[in-house]
């Protein structure tokens, strides 16, 4: 699972969407869920965004209690979980791009 920490207010949450929602599309045949938490206070700038993006995975509200279990306090937060529930990778601040997809990659060519 791609664990991805957002707002719409975030420059460089926004730059992060795109590359998840091509990530959700080219890998959830092999396993990936890609879910996003924005850290919006309500739906009523988020779904708009969402329809505007044309976000093709979930995406739920979250706020700063959720996000300090997850040990950071910054966005852009994302998180790699593995098919056990462990967190396998993270970054805080911008992902690169190829890098993290190939975490991914090898993430789901682990046995399950």
């Amino acid at each position: 699972m791609l664990l991805d920490f957002w707002a719409t207010w975030c420059h460089g949450c926004r730059t992060e969407i795109p590359w998840y929602m091509e990530f959700e599309n080219k890998y959830k045949g092999d396993g990936l869920a890609v879910v996003g938490v924005s850290m919006d206070t309500d739906w009523k700038t988020v779904k708009p965004f969402m329809a505007e993006e044309k976000m093709n995975y979930p995406v739920v509200i979250g706020n700063e209690d959720l996000l300090a279990l997850y040990g950071s306090h910054e966005m852009p937060a994302t998180y790699l979980i593995d098919r056990h529930g462990t967190i396998a990778d993270y970054r805080i601040g911008v992902v690169n791009k190829d890098q993290f997809e190939s975490e991914i990659k090898k993430l789901l060519r682990q046995p399950h």
